[in-house]
């Protein structure tokens, strides 16, 4: 009894000891303006104990340690504060109207103040990133940053495509992508369908040399440096739940493809009828197919479910995450499927010593569809193809007449009666084929992190970016039948029931890339005006690739298709690929600044890499810059209408090295065809260039930044980028065996300009409505090529690189029409002469239009009304061209005895005094300047409905938020391009895969 006794006073003892050691505080946490309560800021204790949120009502209660006496209170978009601790207390922040005192990561070192950055920069924020209904983050940027231009190329989800340019085109041959950064390693472009978006916290844009060249060697076409979301230390966890379903369409189609009665008109006009069989089978049974509508999904289906998990105690912080994303394409052929998991842990071990792992894993499996063209001609076999040139009086379901000459409609057509060459429908080649890719990715790093003194701070990463790829690309034997419509499949040489044999090819590739970062940062200040900071670093880059494939031929029976059970397979049916490289790089940085108003910068980065030739893999690159903030001057501190005023000037050099590996070394390679046709034969292949080396871009930006009247601010920036040692694969003469080789020649700029702008009209308790608009002015010229030469034109492309003009530039013959007396084409010889002989290479120009828009912006507005919200994102690109070669085909009376016209050709010149530009079939369309069209655009290209459920409610059912929201992309566009989409960024649109226009709901709930 004793004993027990002792224990329980004991107890007692300890619980009053403990008691005695904390303390509990209550209060309120309101806008200093309403006096709204601020629903979710974080009040974290200073100096011990566990950080909470503030409920419904903005209230909270904080238990801390009794040497606890201050806490810090934030909330996104306001000022935070630092109070001290007191019971009952009402904590009002401010609404930080100001932009600059946003945290942001450039790279390297500490994250640093907006306001501080001496560099052009830009940074979009995760409201913009979340509930996308996309699979990549890349279109949630794309006119929100001026200068920055995203050209979605595909709607495919399976293939998605991207040009991404900042600042215009640096290269003519080397890569013009910017580097992406993810948490502070480099990633490969994998990255934008395996990170799931609404991970992201932000994405910085760096745009000029004072913020990409401590990046050196990979920065020359600008740098996207993505910060992952993450707890905070002394955060309570918090789970959020997402579910989004959604369906899309294709876009604006702006063909008019014939039906069945104009494709008999049209054959009518030109002389050459279709037989009486098929007139009466459209007059009297009515038979006219849409193959647009019947072979695109009108409703493909979206659908995404995540849930993530964040908070911290007083010594770490930690973010899980996991999604599942599966969405449909409008084609039957494509489909995507994205699984990720994403995690985030840092640790406080003690006060000097800090260790963090992030890592992102991610499965994606895609089908897409087939090519546009194969090396024997335009594949009908892809429904954007097909869609187009199918006649419309093929029926998508067989049928027969019965005995009172009533049509009956049966199965759906495996393959078209009456189109050229009987090409199969997609319900066939769905059957006999079995093609996707998968690929597993990993993101990976981690830090260790010291603190030896106050200001130093001294930092190891290694990272790893990685992913394991595989392609499945199997055909299944099928013996040779006969449709119901008498029309045989399978090989056309051989019987029914011939066996067509399968085949089947596997491929895999491994690619890895460790990223290895030391560096150390030094902050200190003098006399509390002048502040330093100095940053030394070191970095290794080791990437290793490596694949094999092999396709056998020869399957019978699609139950046994194993590599090891096929029949046929020869050496040009096995590929093997090994690649190597290795960078490594010194940086230095020097951040001064004055009093909060005169900021110096200077950055140096010595770069290695194993792509060129010894003796060429060393380069350096630099940048200055200054920034002055005018505000903080004392004479303009009066100025109450001028909130905010910064002028900034930089210049400086950085590399690009995107280029393929080996380029240097002179190569052989084996050839199938030796002697006697069963050896194995070896070839030179590639010559070595033993001098080549960095192609270099030289960086010029002056920009200011202001703020007027507390609601107008705006950012304009003037910038001028010369590219020397142009990486390019220069022509060679065929006495040296080879046709070209690569090289460093020639130079180019771009000039222009990038203006930002937005506003606050309304701000009250209630209201919020803003409004935005950025653009970007470039100008690309290519100042020298090579040889001496002014001009290289590149065959097959409709281009040419000429002194004086942009890289983009076509180059064609300009075509006038027809002429009405005779139905002659028309065109204008060097001279202005008209002719009606076509010399492509006699009277080809410079024709002054670009497949680069020289104007890209965006603009949108944002508007709230209590729980309620509209954003509404716009995009376009003006002055931009492309060469539409759909329309060699679809505007073509020649190629109209064969396919299917656009209505234009109804129009076509069939008798002397027809006014047209549209020949007759004996007239072979040329590939003119007829085929370069205006794709000048602009699109709605995001707007989102939300809903934020009442706080009342959300008290009673003890949750923080639920939101609701309707997303709608590419709802709108203006143009005139006449081709599935006019977004491509490519010099030549061959019936790709349209962009498509989405629809998604969703629902996202915290607590």
């Amino acid at each position: 009894m004793r004993k027990l006794f002792l224990i329980l006073m004991t107890l007692i003892v300890s619980g009053l000891a403990v008691s005695a050691q904390t303390r509990t505080y209550h209060g309120t946490v309101v806008d200093a303006t309403t006096s709204e309560p601020l629903i979710g800021a974080t009040v974290l204790p200073i100096g011990g104990g566990q950080g909470v949120a503030t409920d419904v009502d903005g209230k909270f209660t904080l238990n801390v340690p009794a040497s606890v006496k201050q806490v810090k209170v934030s909330y996104v978009g306001y000022a935070a504060k630092t109070v001290t601790l007191q019971n009952d207390m009402v904590v009002k922040l401010s609404s930080s109207d100001s932009d600059l005192d946003e945290l942001v990561v450039l790279g390297y070192g500490s994250a640093k103040k907006l306001g501080s950055v001496v560099g052009s920069v830009a940074v979009v924020g995760e409201k913009q990133l979340e509930n996308i209904p996309t699979a990549t983050f890349v279109d949630a940027l794309q006119g929100q940053v001026a200068g920055l231009s995203i050209l979605s190329g595909t709607g495919d989800p399976g293939a998605p495509s991207n040009a991404i340019r900042i600042r215009g085109v640096n290269s003519l041959n080397a890569g013009n992508t910017p580097l992406f950064i993810l948490d502070g390693a480099p990633v490969s472009s994998t990255v934008f369908t395996t990170l799931n978006p609404n991970d992201i916290q932000n994405i910085t844009v760096l745009k000029d040399a004072a913020s990409v060249a401590v990046y050196g060697s990979r920065a020359a076409n600008g740098v996207i440096v993505i910060t992952s979301k993450r707890g905070a230390m002394g955060e309570r966890p918090k789970v959020t739940v997402r579910a989004n379903y959604g369906w899309s369409q294709m876009v604006e189609d702006n063909v008019e493809m014939m039906d069945s009665k104009q494709y008999i008109e049209f054959r009518d006009r030109i002389g050459s009828p279709v037989s009486d069989n098929i007139r009466d089978l459209v007059n009297k049974y009515g038979i006219s197919t849409n193959w647009r509508d019947e072979l695109f999904n009108s409703s493909a289906p979206t659908y995404s479910i995540d849930a993530s998990v964040r908070g911290g105690s007083e010594n770490l912080n930690y973010y899980v995450s996991l999604n599942h994303f599966n969405e449909d394409g409008i084609s039957k052929y494509s489909n995507m499927r994205r699984e990720t998991l994403r995690a985030a842990l840092n640790v406080k071990v003690n006060n000097w010593f800090r260790v963090g792992l992030q890592s992102n894993l991610g499965y994606t499996k895609y089908r897409s569809t087939s090519a546009a063209a194969t090396p024997d001609g335009i594949d009908l076999n892809n429904p954007m193809v097909l869609a187009r040139l199918a006649l419309p009086y093929d029926s998508p379901y067989y049928y027969h007449f019965d005995e009172n000459g009533n049509i009956i409609y049966g199965d759906k057509a495996q393959a078209l009666h009456y189109s050229v060459n009987n090409p199969y429908t997609p319900e066939f080649n769905k059957s006999i084929w079995n093609r996707y890719r998968s690929r597993v990715t990993a993101n990976v790093n981690m830090f260790e992190q010291i603190t030896p003194i106050d200001g130093l701070i001294i930092r190891a990463q290694q990272a790893v970016d990685g992913y394991d790829a595989r392609i499945n690309w199997e055909t299944y034997p099928y013996e040779s039948f006969v449709t119901p419509m008498g029309d045989l499949i399978g090989n056309p040489t051989k019987p029914v029931g011939f066996m067509n044999t399968g085949a089947n090819q596997q491929t895999f590739s491994r690619y890895y890339s460790f990223t290895y970062t030391n560096t150390a940062e030094y902050n200190f200040n003098i006399n509390d005006q002048h502040n330093f900071t100095v940053l030394a670093g070191q970095e290794s880059i080791i990437s290793r690739e490596n694949g094999f494939g092999a396709i056998v031929r020869g399957y019978t029976d699609k139950r046994t298709m194993l590599l090891t059970q096929g029949v046929t397979v020869t050496p040009s049916d096995l590929t093997q690929t090994i690649v190597n490289e290795t960078f490594n790089s010194l940086f230095f940085k020097l951040n001064y600044d004055f009093s909060d108003r005169y900021f110096f910068e200077a950055t140096y980065r010595r770069d290695g890499s194993s792509k060129f030739a010894p003796g060429h893999r060393w380069s350096n690159f630099f940048s200055v810059g200054g920034m002055w903030n005018a505000k903080k001057e004392a004479f303009l501190q009066p100025v109450e209408w001028l909130n905010e005023l910064q002028a900034r000037v930089s210049y400086g050099t950085t590399g690009n090295s995107s280029i393929n590996n080996y380029l240097y070394f002179g190569s052989v390679k084996p050839y199938d065809e030796g002697y006697g046709k069963e050896q194995v034969s070896w070839g030179l292949w590639n010559p070595s260039n033993p001098d080549l080396t960095w192609e270099t871009v030289k960086s010029f930006d002056a920009g200011l930044h202001f703020r007027v009247f507390n609601i107008l601010s705006g950012e304009v920036d003037f910038y001028k980028k010369t590219t020397t040692d142009m990486l390019m694969s220069i022509p060679w003469s065929y006495t040296t065996g080879f046709s070209s080789g690569a090289g460093n020649i020639g130079s180019m700029t771009n000039t222009g300009v990038d203006v930002t702008l937005n506003a606050d009209i309304i701000r009250t308790k209630d209201w919020y409505w803003g409004v935005r608009a950025n653009f970007n002015y470039n100008k690309n010229e290519i100042t020298e090529l090579f040889n001496g030469r002014d001009f290289y034109t590149l065959a097959s492309t409709g281009l040419r690189y000429q002194v004086g003009h942009s890289a983009g530039e076509y180059y064609a013959v300009r075509y006038l029409g027809v002429d009405p007396r005779d139905g002659k084409q028309m065109w204008l010889d060097k001279n202005d002469n008209v002719t009606k002989v076509y010399n492509e290479e006699q009277n080809s120009v410079m024709t002054g239009k670009s497949q680069y828009a020289p104007w890209n912006g965006g603009f949108g507005t944002n508007l709230r009304w209590k729980g309620l919200a509209l954003q509404l994102d716009f995009v376009w690109a003006a002055k931009k061209y492309m060469m539409n070669n759909d329309a060699f085909f679809l505007n073509n009376a020649a190629q109209g005895l064969m396919v299917n016209q656009s209505t234009d050709m109804l129009d076509v010149w069939s008798k002397p005094g027809d006014v047209t530009m549209h020949p007759g079939p004996s007239e072979t369309v040329q590939f003119d300047d007829r085929l370069i069209e205006d794709a000048s655009f602009m699109r709605l290209k995001n707007l989102t409905l939300t809903y934020s459920l009442p706080k009342k409610w959300m008290e009673a059912a003890k949750l923080e938020n639920v939101t609701l929201h309707f997303t709608g992309r590419n709802l709108w566009t203006v143009t005139n391009y006449s081709g599935y989409d006019p977004e491509p960024q490519t010099n030549m649109y061959q019936f790709a895969y349209p962009n498509t226009r989405q629809y998604e709901l969703g629902v996202e709930v915290t607590f």
